[in-house]
């Protein structure tokens, strides 16, 4: 890889062309890091739904204002770089160096694991990439939390394709396994998605090595939460919750 110089401004850096062509030799096809607490939400959720509704939830015509912290190595900002670069190709998402402008915004620096602040609250949030969750999986499925989804087995109709094993979860977790439901978020007509980058694989949150999640199509149970990329259900309910006209995949 070819060392960068950083763009930077007072709080941070942003990543370059040099990030971008970096980005090229990033491998895309590895597992998931473990995601317990992952999802930071500022408001409860009550009724219906897997993606932001609401417009006041979601990022003005899709363009997210990013700051990045000087602390990543050279490898790391071609991680990032493949991520966001996969966001650009696939859907109108679009994240961009935070202009002083810019009131809302995400700080992606290395705070305390791997989680992201759940859609647009409003002024500066946090999105925590650690080093152990620096690859390009798992940087997909924390900036899904950015743009508004939740995981795949908390939607609101998960008990007709899985079931919580509660007994095998790590005392504590409830939280990761419990159902979500509100007014301000749809499945924007996409079925349950085994393969989302959003879902948890069967054993995660265990405390036994045993099954946390079983889907009710018993094949899916290994199956599922091993996803590397974007589905295609992903892909639809992204592009049309931002009104992404010309990116649709169905």
């Amino acid at each position: 890889m070819v060392a960068a110089a950083t763009s930077t401004m007072q709080d941070g850096t942003f990543l370059t062309s040099v990030d971008f062509l970096n980005a090229r030799f990033v491998p895309t096809d590895i597992p998931l890091k473990p995601r317990l607490n992952d999802q930071r939400f500022y408001h409860k959720r009550s009724r219906r739904g897997s993606v932001v509704a609401f417009e006041t939830d979601k990022w003005p015509q899709g363009r997210i204002p990013y700051i990045l912290s000087s602390a990543y190595t050279t490898s790391q900002r071609a991680v990032l770089a493949r991520a966001i670069a996969a966001y650009s190709a696939k859907t109108c998402i679009r994240f961009v160096p935070k202009q002083e402008t810019d009131k809302d915004y995400i700080v992606i620096s290395k705070l305390d694991g791997c989680y992201a602040d759940f859609a647009r609250v409003g002024g500066k949030q946090q999105v925590s990439l650690a080093d152990e969750c620096v690859d390009y999986p798992t940087v997909i499925h924390e900036l899904m939390h950015v743009i508004g989804f939740i995981h795949e087995h908390q939607r609101d109709d998960r008990d007709g394709f899985v079931r919580i094993v509660w007994e095998n979860v790590i005392n504590g977790a409830n939280t990761d396994f419990d159902k979500l439901s509100s007014v301000g978020l749809s499945n924007y007509g996409e079925t349950y998605d085994y393969f989302s980058i959003m879902h948890y694989e069967s054993t995660e949150g265990s405390k036994n090595g045993k099954n946390t999640i079983e889907a009710k199509a018993t094949a899916f149970t290994k199956l599922m939460g091993k996803s590397t990329d974007f589905t295609r259900g992903d892909l639809n309910r992204v592009n049309r919750a931002y009104k992404c006209y010309g990116k649709m995949s169905y």
